[in-house]
């Protein structure tokens, strides 16, 4: 079921990465602070995700390992979802300013 919403906008965080990575904007300096501003915050996605499957897991209910491991394996397009919109985000307050 989350997999219905979570592979579109995958494919379209793909497509965003794809386009500013050819752009020339992603060689300068602006670039290269979009970007990293950009993996400060997907980086914190998987530790909190896993934070939270965790204290699920150990004060709710115990979640079978199949399930256990979907969760992780949609933590990893989640965080390129992140990265993605991050930079798109970032970008545009960049051409802004």
């Amino acid at each position: 079921m989350s997999a219905i919403i979570v592979v579109p906008l995958f494919f379209i965080a793909v497509y965003l990465l794809i386009s500013f990575f050819r752009s020339k904007e992603s060689k300068s300096a602006k670039g290269a602070m979009v970007q990293y501003k950009a993996m400060s915050y997907s980086a914190v996605v998987f530790p909190i995700g896993w934070v939270i499957i965790e204290v699920y897991r150990r004060l709710i209910q115990p979640v079978p390992l199949e399930t256990y491991r979907d969760f992780m394996t949609m933590l990893l397009p989640i965080i390129i979802i992140v990265y993605g919109f991050s930079i798109f985000l970032l970008r545009r307050s960049l051409n802004e300013s």
